[in-house]
């Protein structure tokens, strides 16, 4: 059962409680059932495959690392200014079972063998056609450097429409976070690395870009390739830093925070010593990211 699951969802010890519980009418402890699995060479490991990507798709990646890889680490850490996406973050339902589920579920890691890391059929779901009602989502855009993690905006709905982003730049928000991170040139101009996203490379936000302090340069990443946008780790963190507290409160027993909190609480994240030690971590190691693409011949990283 867990080698039918583990390809389609997060397969727990607790799943294979309830699966045993509902088919066989059996109850087994989960340390039981994880017992069986650590004797048969399972172990609980980092979900570290990744879907492969077309020939086309790697020349494009291998490219662009090998460009990165040219540049010296004075001049990578000029270049990286700035690290920059969005994330959609989820708050706990209020529902008592849904909210428990929320807490628990754990997507980074799954049973599985140390030979199976490779292995194309365990990459996992997608997990954009799931993303939460917004009524418990947190959008908003950030970046890294090797200055630390700064938040440029929160907004309202999980997409930016292109005036909504060029009123963000405009209003300083992109320059402030820039220079919040103590980059090389403290008045520009500055690159920042951008995914593919339409509304970013407009000709509107390009003009927002070039009034902003001494001007702003884009650095475009291969399409599908998050693995090379340094900031996707730091979300990864944040949603397991914010997973923590979620759990703690409800063993705790407090009430499930309102939007307002809850977005008090991420900023509180984001604002720590941890966070900036986390997310200039992310961006010194983006030289190895980039070598362990060319050792995969343009092939994802890990996670």
């Amino acid at each position: 059962r867990l080698r039918a699951l583990r390809k389609t969802c997060v397969c727990t010890s607790t799943t294979l409680q309830r699966e045993v519980k509902e088919k066989m009418g059996v109850s087994l402890e989960c340390s039981t059932i994880r017992k069986v699995f650590v004797g048969s060479g399972y172990k609980w490991l980092p979900r570290a495959q990744k879907p492969r990507v077309s020939k086309e798709l790697a020349v494009e990646r291998l490219k662009f690392v090998k460009a990165v890889l040219r540049l010296s680490q004075a001049d990578l850490r000029e270049k990286l200014s700035l690290s920059l996406d969005g994330v959609v973050l989820s708050m706990p339902p209020k529902d008592p079972t849904e909210r428990a589920n929320h807490c628990l579920h754990g997507e980074s890691h799954m049973w599985r063998k140390p030979g199976e890391a490779a292995h194309p059929d365990l990459a996992g779901a997608d997990p954009y056609p799931d993303q939460v009602p917004l009524s418990r989502a947190i959008p908003l855009w950030g970046g890294v450097s090797e200055g630390g993690m700064a938040i440029v905006t929160f907004h309202e709905q999980k997409k930016v429409p292109t005036p909504e982003w060029v009123k963000v730049v405009n209003a300083g928000k992109l320059r402030r976070a820039i220079q919040s991170l103590s980059p090389v040139k403290p008045d520009g101009p500055w690159h920042i690395l951008l995914d593919g996203e339409k509304f970013l490379h407009t000709g509107a936000s390009k003009e927002a870009y070039a009034a902003c302090g001494g001007g702003v340069k884009t650095w475009k990443l291969p399409a599908k390739s998050p693995d090379l946008n340094p900031i996707e780790k730091f979300w990864g963190w944040l949603r397991r830093e914010l997973r923590f507290k979620d759990l703690a409160d409800l063993n705790a027993k407090r009430p499930v925070l309102s939007r307002a909190q809850y977005k008090a609480r991420v900023r509180a994240i984001c604002a720590s010593a941890k966070a900036r030690r986390v997310g200039s971590g992310f961006a010194k190691g983006y030289r190895n990211v980039c070598k362990e693409v060319v050792r995969k011949k343009g092939q994802r990283a890990r996670g």
